[in-house]
């Protein structure tokens, strides 16, 4: 077991500054989005090593009828750079059109007032709900994403990554998160607040879009690496 394992009894969420993204990159807007509420999560088996083996996989199966918004569509030329263990306030993009009223268009197509997104590299799905609600944005899923692997690890999801080699994984990219937050508003408290779940992902948190998935029309694939 590696030393210095820090588990918080709650689930603490630290807000940072509410701008969506950097001021160069969006159109002014006189009112804000609001408070997002974090998404419920589902909890299932472990898969194997990290980055982990995927037990299926979406990309041989038959995509259904949806399709993604193009700022989160599935490419390996993706218009946003986004490390998700940040806030998507960091979100920058090659895109010089991209405005917020753009991050304010649905997510996927057709419209959806919620859908799932689950992705063989975590043991748990992100239940993505429509803020508006009336169809879920790109603006909600950014969001969802950061704030699902906000929550913290207990002691038991640690210890049933099962081999101190990845307790040890885990535990560095927890260091690393934080030490990429020195002197930065908030650094304390994000030290104090322990193992997360995105640091089941070991350092792997470049967002590579969602694309969709044939088991059902609501159920998206989160693409990392």
């Amino acid at each position: 077991m590696p030393g210095r394992v820090r588990f918080s009894p709650h689930n603490t969420f630290h807000s940072p500054p509410p701008p969506l993204i950097r001021p160069a990159l969006s159109s002014s807007t006189g009112s804000s989005l609001g408070p997002l509420t974090p998404p419920s999560l589902s909890y299932a088996c472990l898969p194997g090593p990290t980055p982990f083996v995927p037990h299926y996989s979406h990309r041989s199966a038959k995509p259904s009828s949806g399709r993604a918004h193009a700022l989160l569509a599935f490419s390996s030329a993706l218009l946003l750079n986004y490390d998700i263990s940040l806030h998507p306030s960091s979100i920058s993009s090659r895109y010089n059109g991209l405005t917020f009223f753009g991050l304010m268009e649905p997510a996927v197509y057709p419209p959806l007032r919620s859908f799932t997104l689950t992705t063989p590299y975590l043991p748990w799905s992100i239940v993505v709900p429509a803020c508006n609600g009336r169809h879920v944005t790109v603006n909600d899923v950014l969001h969802a994403v950061y704030s699902a692997l906000r929550a913290n690890i207990t002691s038991a999801e640690f210890n049933a990554l099962g081999t101190r080699r990845l307790m040890r994984r885990a535990s560095a990219a927890c260091q690393q998160r934080c030490e990429r937050l020195r002197g930065r508003r908030g650094s304390a408290e994000e030290k104090q607040g322990g193992i997360k779940r995105v640091d089941f992902l070991m350092g792997f948190t470049e967002f590579q879009g969602i694309s969709s998935t044939s088991r059902s029309g609501d159920v998206w694939q989160l693409h990392i690496s």
